[in-house]
């Protein structure tokens, strides 16, 4: 794999600043993380220059979900969106099986394991397209905020759940930092369970859209996607460990106390609700 050598020593030198020991102004933090440790490769590519495009949409999100579009649909009778829910549904599935196989092919079938996995920045063609493919999982995850746009338009606000919109926030925040900071390496693997988990949920959610009697059908599969879901979470947990250990991935140490944080917070709300919602009705 032909590297760019002196790219690669530039960012094994990037560590966690120690900011109290320099005299760094805020513009020169901002530079430092938007910048200097930030993949080079990426920083022109659409919403990745910068960190306000992505806290703009978030914000635009939120706003919408948890008042204005309530606010908007509260004279007004819950829309069916029958249609639009198909084709979306449809959308997203066959988008997470697309990115799935992009990621795959884009080294775990050749050189990539399971392991540690350095991140490195490359003009390799191959880093360059998983690079592209986990760009493209960011526009999968803000494409899946439509989610609770859905939700709110057909008015059924008890979907809309803290758990709900916490996920869908942070998981596009997420994909953003990998993107920005780590489009490679071991931090692409979580990807491909996630992107599998995906395609299984929203054809899920396209046969709940095809009537009374799909629902009643595929009513008891339900708990198996939260199922699939935390075993999704604790794969992702014993991989990202690895990037704690002193050995592995130095550089990256913060993003992977981000993920592990978010990982935990995720397993903890998912596994309360699977005992709300499947545990407590089986006692009952």
């Amino acid at each position: 794999m032909s590297i760019d050598m002196y790219k690669v020593k530039s960012q094994c030198k990037k560590c966690l600043p120690n900011l109290s020991s320099k005299n760094m102004g805020i513009m020169d933090i901002y530079h430092y993380f938007n910048t200097e440790i930030s993949d080079p490769r990426v920083s022109d590519w659409p919403l990745m220059s910068n960190p306000f495009g992505i806290t703009l949409i978030l914000l635009a999100y939120l706003s919408f979900v948890l008042y204005f579009g309530p606010l908007y649909m509260n004279d007004r009778k819950p829309h069916a969106l029958i249609k639009t829910m198909i084709c979306y549904n449809i959308s997203v599935s066959i988008g997470s099986a697309v990115i799935f196989y992009g990621v795959l092919t884009s080294g775990y079938t050749t050189h990539l394991s399971t392991g540690c996995e350095p991140f490195v920045i490359s003009d390799d063609p191959m880093s360059l397209s998983m690079a592209r493919w986990v760009w493209w999982l960011f526009i999968m995850k803000l494409i899946e905020l439509v989610d609770t746009v859905i939700f709110v338009l057909r008015k059924k606000y008890n979907q809309i759940s803290f758990l709900h919109v916490y996920h869908h926030a942070i998981t596009a925040f997420s994909a953003w930092l990998s993107c920005k900071y780590a489009p490679g390496g071991m931090w692409t693997f979580v990807i491909l369970p996630n992107c599998a988990v995906h395609v299984i949920m929203y054809m899920y959610y396209l046969c709940a859209c095809l009537g009374s009697k799909m629902q009643k059908i595929i009513s008891p599969w339900k708990k198996y996607i939260t199922r699939l879901q935390l075993i999704q979470l604790v794969i992702m947990s014993v991989h990202t460990f690895q990037a704690l250990l002193p050995s592995c991935e130095p550089t990256r140490k913060p993003l992977a106390y981000f993920y592990m944080v978010q990982i935990v917070i995720m397993f903890y709300m998912f596994i309360d609700y699977y005992r709300k919602s499947y545990l407590r009705k089986k006692i009952e």
